[in-house]
Order: structure tokens, then sequence, then C-alpha cells
């Protein structure tokens, strides 16, 4: 029996995808590059955010002083060789590739197993679990 699959957006780049109940694990972003850059993106932010505190602004004058310090040091340096200016590259003709996709068959297939799905969409998550009430745990009852 197939499953059905989750129709979501990316949060990141507002793609829809389409994921297969065995991919997923409660997904937020389209692929791992979405993931990776939303990641880089919310260090940044913190990184910023932690230079406008009394630490963050001590550690910064500090790194600058060090930096500063470097570049008065006098260094030599061998000069490169002159290119040449005679020397051509053989230009290629690159053919674009015809790619076909329908939107049919794009949501008929994982977005990341890239295995068929249901063409019956949930918009929400499963649930695996049902939660557990307190009277079902015998160690949390009262004496």
């Amino acid at each position: 029996m197939k499953h059905t699959p989750r129709l979501f957006s990316c949060i990141r780049c507002h793609s829809q995808a389409t994921i297969c109940s065995h991919c997923d694990r409660g997904n937020i972003y389209c692929s791992t590059a979405c993931s990776r850059e939303a990641r880089a993106q919310s260090c940044r932010s913190a990184e910023k955010r932690y230079q406008h505190t009394p630490g963050g602004k001590m550690k910064h004058a500090l790194r600058q002083r060090r930096y500063i310090a470097r570049l008065s040091k006098k260094v030599t340096d061998h000069s490169s060789s002159s290119p040449a200016h005679d020397d051509l590259l053989r230009s290629v003709k690159n053919k674009a590739k015809e790619a076909v996709v329908s939107h049919d068959d794009f949501h008929k297939r994982c977005f990341f197993c890239k295995k068929p799905v249901s063409s019956w969409m949930r918009l929400g998550f499963l649930r695996h679990h049902e939660s557990l009430s307190t009277r079902d745990l015998p160690y949390l009852r009262p004496p």
C-alpha cells in the first residue's frame, strides 16, 4: 500500500515539494542545499547579534588589533611571471539539454528519494505515536 505523500512549501525558497512518508522526518526545506544555506544564514545572524554584545565587541576589537599588527610587518614576496598575451583558449559550443518535466510527473515522485508516490496529498504531518496520559504510566501515579 502506498502511503500518502506530504505536499509542503520550502520555508527558504518557497518552492513546492512532495515527500513520501518514508522520507518524511518533519522536513521544512526542499533540499540539503536549502537547509545548509538557511543554517549558514542563521549562523551569520547569530554572529552579528553577538558582535553587538559587550563581550563580542571586546573580542572583535582584539581581533582587529591583531590583524593590524600583522599588516604592519613587512613581507617580501616574489612576483609571479607575467602571463603570455598570445595564448587563446579553444571555444566550446555547448548544446542546451531539453528537459521536459510535466507538472503531473513532478508531484508523483518523492522530492528526496525520487520514488513514485500516490496522487493523494496530505498537508499535515503523520502521527506515528499517540501521546500517553499519566494514568497509563504506572510510575507517575500518586502514592
